[in-house]
């Protein structure tokens, strides 16, 4: 895709900040509504994990197709596509309070976060002018994470004060305006739909071991991250430490900006990558102890917070140094996160049942476990890393 210069370069990539916070605000807000008011409807752990699962599932399976028809007809198509289906979902949560009317809400959440990642870091590249790539990537992860704490932050403030539903129009409210911004995009298109064996051969080209490799680092620094903020958190938060909505959002908020915080803190500083490797194997301890102590747990927030931050940075790092040189941008970075997803899948389908039985501990240590693989893989492809 052709680059914009200049200026236009430079305002691009600042609209194109907005809409990633916006979607990161109205995305993470959701994804501590949604659990919470499962339980709310006295809905069984399990099943709320069962629910939640069609979100990754719809994602694995849409998210390729839509990159890869990307590369083919531009990015501003599967904005406006990725934006009805954010409202989509909403309108789906206002209307119906039966529990499986939510799986089909949540499996239009996953087909939107599938179009939003299918073209996030695409974009990027496009308005990135001459800005280094990984640092631009890492800069825009830090304030989508300033925007989920925001939302999560929020979210919290609006049951406690106006009830499930005054939430959910308030970001339906929002998500009509992430809607407008994306059809005001003036991205290019590069051509026409190619539904063909083009596209296929795309998705299933050869590529390179160190890809593969990165796929699995990717899938363990980024599974923990979003179940802890998506799944296990807000029904730990709730369900074992009894606290309020409100409360809840005010911790997961003050855990997602001290997340970014740190995160832009040590980008200013411009740490070695392998001071930020070390820095994440701190989450590793602070994730088996979490469950453990109850709420003089949360005093590991810092911790969690200075780990999740640098492991946001070394995953960028990783995926621009497979991908930016790529001709299928968009396609590749779909697949490279497709075992993310069933990861995900499997852990939020099974992850409910495990709590019914044995509670949230064997859950926090399979998050341990998957970032302390994830410090010990990483070192070997980031001595070797071009960025």
């Amino acid at each position: 895709m052709e680059k914009p210069e200049g200026k236009s370069s430079d305002s691009g990539l600042n609209r194109l900040l907005i809409v990633h916070m916006l979607y990161s605000f109205v995305a993470a807000a959701l994804a501590v509504l949604v659990p919470l008011y499962l339980l709310e409807m006295d809905v069984d752990i399990a099943w709320i994990g069962v629910i939640l699962s069609f979100g990754p599932i719809s994602f694995l399976v849409v998210r390729i197709f839509l990159a890869s028809i990307a590369d083919d007809i531009g990015t501003k198509a599967i904005a406006a596509f990725y934006s009805i289906s954010n409202l989509f979902a909403i309108a789906i949560y206002l209307l119906f309070i039966a529990p499986l009317t939510f799986a089909l809400a949540t499996f239009a959440e996953g087909v939107r976060a599938s179009g939003f990642w299918a073209i996030a870091r695409t974009e990027v590249f496009e308005f990135n002018g001459d800005h280094n790539p990984g640092e631009t990537l890492a800069r825009f992860s830090n304030m989508r994470q300033l925007a989920d704490g925001l939302g999560r932050l929020c979210v919290g403030l609006l049951i406690a004060f106006v009830a499930f539903q005054g939430a959910l129009y308030f970001l339906l409210a929002l998500s009509v305006v992430l809607l407008i911004l994306a059809l005001k995009s003036n991205e290019r298109s590069v051509g026409g739909m190619k539904m063909d064996s083009h596209l296929i051969k795309r998705i299933f080209k050869p590529r390179p071991a160190s890809f593969w490799y990165s796929t699995i680092l990717q899938m363990l620094i980024w599974l923990p991250y979003n179940m802890l903020f998506g799944f296990l958190l807000p029904l730990y938060l709730n369900s074992t430490l009894k606290m309020g909505y409100a409360e809840i959002g005010v911790t997961l908020a003050l855990l997602s900006l001290a997340t970014a915080g740190s995160a832009l803190l040590f980008m200013k500083m411009n740490l070695s990558k392998r001071l930020l490797l070390f820095l994440t194997a701190l989450s590793v301890p602070a994730l088996i102890a979490f469950p453990l102590l109850g709420v003089q747990g949360l005093a590991l927030f810092a911790i969690l917070a200075i780990g999740m931050g640098c492991g946001n940075i070394i995953g960028e790092y990783i995926l621009v140094d497979q991908v930016y040189r790529s001709k299928d941008v968009s396609t590749d970075i779909g697949v490279l996160y497709a075992p993310l997803k069933i990861a995900e899948f499997l852990f939020l389908l099974i992850g409910g049942m495990v709590i019914g039985t044995a509670g949230f501990a064997p859950l926090f240590f399979i998050s341990a476990l998957s970032l302390g693989l994830f410090v010990i893989l990483g070192r070997s492809i980031l001595s070797s890393a071009k960025t």
